[in-house]
């Protein structure tokens, strides 16, 4: 079996570090893949950022025998995209052949809002347990007690807001926050490094106490993973797919609680970090992850590619705005695109 992984590699967030990361492992397997999309493949991995639905139908209308495996991203509506990207993901997912939910909490959240009603299996994203761990060079940071935000994304639900406020009553500890924010406060104890590639961000990491992540309704974390891997303990807001991802590796948190959580946090670090270590190698090293994303893919079972009756049902299933419908229709029309995205 050949797979497709027709997403580029990019600097960002986690639909580039799964790429990235699954392209690693089938190398390391010497498993046959390719990213252009208009290569000769058995199964297809599809995400609906990446690739439109008018590509996706046209390539498997193009491949009698070729799959389509579609990794789910959660309910865009809950995270705080705009209701057009979950027509999109649920057009994307008429096209699928086999569904993987990154999370429990993203297969009942996209059920919830009928974006995607096909089952499948809950597959957590992975981490290269190799590249973070506890042990290895650690970044020089300012501050005595550091705790790590991390954020790719400039979302309202990533909880950078809740970081500032902490952070005004709380002098004593720096807060590292890395990647993309907006409205960063004149704090000393606020230390924006900008963003810190992948290479980097192990260093930057284990130079840190603690991670933080106040984000609301997050699918399946791929710094909350990257901390674990990395011995880091997490302090993170009950939310989405998190708590299923962080077990005993962790403590929860809100604003109001910060203070309470780190100070559990820091007097049994060393247990934390062990547990935490031990939760990423057992449940989201590469190989616990990427077999099962084999056994589905070697699963799958052709649908039919979706008719425009079928759309349009889809399509009012979610019950978009107005807009959305105009902007489905107009997309019939539009040129199809297909290559690498």
């Amino acid at each position: 079996m050949k797979l497709c992984l027709p997403v580029a590699d990019a600097r960002g967030g986690g639909m580039y570090s799964f790429f990235r990361n699954l392209r690693t492992w089938l190398t390391q397997r010497g498993l046959p893949f390719t990213d252009r999309i208009d290569d000769d493949w058995d199964v297809v991995v599809v995400n609906s950022w990446a690739l439109p639905f008018r590509t996706v139908q046209a390539v498997k209308r193009a491949r009698p025998r070729g799959r389509v495996l579609h990794r789910i991203d959660g309910s865009a509506v809950d995270y705080g995209r705009d209701a057009p990207s979950d027509v999109r993901q649920a057009l994307v997912n008429a096209c699928a052949d086999v569904t993987v939910f990154q999370s429990a909490y993203g297969r009942e959240a996209t059920r919830e809002r009928r974006v995607i009603l096909a089952d499948g299996p809950v597959v957590h994203n992975p981490v290269d347990v190799d590249r973070f761990r506890p042990d290895g060079e650690r970044d020089p940071l300012p501050g005595t007690l550091r705790v790590a935000h991390v954020a790719y994304s400039t979302n309202d639900r990533k909880g950078a807001a809740g970081v500032y406020e902490i952070a005004r009553r709380r002098p004593d500890v720096t807060f590292i926050l890395a990647g993309r924010y907006e409205g960063v406060p004149a704090l000393a104890n606020v230390v924006d490094v900008g963003y810190v590639d992948w290479a980097k961000l192990p260093a930057m990491l284990r130079g840190c106490h603690v991670l933080l992540t106040l984000a609301e309704n997050e699918t399946c974390s791929n710094v909350v993973i990257e901390a674990l891997a990395s011995g880091l303990p997490v302090l993170y807001r009950a939310s989405g797919g998190t708590p299923e991802l962080v077990g005993d590796g962790g403590a929860r948190v809100t604003v109001d609680t910060f203070d309470e959580a780190l100070a559990d946090v820091l007097a049994r670090r060393d247990g934390f970090a062990a547990a935490a270590r031990r939760r990423a190698l057992e449940h989201f090293s590469f190989d616990v992850i990427f077999p099962r994303y084999l056994a589905a893919a070697e699963s799958a079972e052709r649908h039919p590619v979706p008719g425009v009756s079928s759309q349009l049902q889809t399509v009012f299933r979610v019950r978009p705005p107005v807009g959305a419908v105009a902007r489905w229709a107009a997309g019939r029309l539009a040129p199809v695109r297909v290559g690498r995205a």
